[in-house]
């Protein structure tokens, strides 16, 4: 990723999410809407000062749906943070299961992007075109994130959790169902660290993980797992996967979610000690 450090605010313009106001993320990071609307072909070809970057401009700029907006006391520390910020990008695809791209950097903030802005690709791997339209956040996940976001980033601070995040948010890069399964359940499985028996001991962990205190839930979580640990095992080997392979790989993403939720709510990572019998 290549960002540029420049003054004391800078923006990075997202793909694939959407907010009705201001969401703080932290003490120099704030989530906020963005309108490119006004903005003709033309306007944003001139924000344009190196050639790949016209590319990107062209085809992520109609897809503009909110922004990070990011202040620092001094240029370099500017350059840090919006380097960081991608991995709030990632952590906010990784909890809503969606796909956030951060292809762009702006020295203005979206709705005052003229033919004066500066508009610069921090990539030119063309991640976040997407057919779907963006996660609009409710007033329930708005707060969710209120409470639980700082939590979640020194989460990060853990090879492990680190790990699940980056296979939940970009699981989705790839092209073929085999793959994603095998991305999506790399992050599953290291959260874990279960050597022997993986298929048992994997969703034994997971069941009483997610469901400390209900046996119920505990049994169809236990019996779910298996079977998906099935379907995963036959796609990584090659084998000829029983049932539908798409619904076991948004089966896996939906799990591998949940982890997520659950590792971020409780601010530490699954203990293996604590969940085997």
């Amino acid at each position: 990723m290549q960002v540029i450090g420049k003054g004391n605010t800078t923006y990075i313009l997202l793909s694939g999410i959407e907010v009705p106001s201001e969401i703080s993320l932290g003490d120099n990071v704030l989530l906020l809407p963005a309108d490119t609307s006004h903005l003709d072909f033309e306007t944003a070809v001139a924000t344009c000062k190196r050639p790949d970057d016209i590319a990107v401009v062209a085809a992520f700029i109609p897809r503009i749906t909110a922004q990070f907006k990011i202040h620092a006391p001094t240029s370099k520390e500017l350059a840090a943070a919006a380097w960081n910020a991608s991995w709030d990008a990632l952590l906010l695809s990784a909890i809503f299961n969606t796909e956030v791209g951060f292809n762009l950097q702006s020295d203005a903030e979206a709705s005052s992007i003229s033919a004066q802005t500066h508009l610069h690709a921090t990539n030119l791997n063309f991640h976040g075109i997407m057919q779907t339209p963006p996660y609009k956040l409710n007033e329930n996940e708005i707060d969710w994130v209120g409470e639980h976001f700082k939590g979640a980033q020194q989460l990060l601070e853990i090879e492990k959790f680190q790990t699940a995040v980056h296979c939940l948010a970009s699981y989705r890069w790839h092209s073929m169902p085999r793959i994603k399964m095998a991305v999506l359940w790399a992050g599953i499985e290291c959260m874990f660290g279960a050597s022997s028996e993986i298929r048992f001991r994997i969703s034994l962990y997971i069941s009483r993980f997610l469901h400390p205190e209900d046996t119920s839930e505990r049994k169809v979580t236990f019996e779910s797992v298996k079977k998906l640990y099935n379907s995963r095992s036959s796609a990584v080997h090659g084998s000829k996967v029983k049932g539908d392979l798409a619904q076991a790989v948004e089966e896996s993403a939906e799990l591998l979610k949940m982890l997520v939720h659950k590792c971020i709510e409780n601010r530490a990572i699954p203990n293996e000690e604590d969940l085997a019998p």
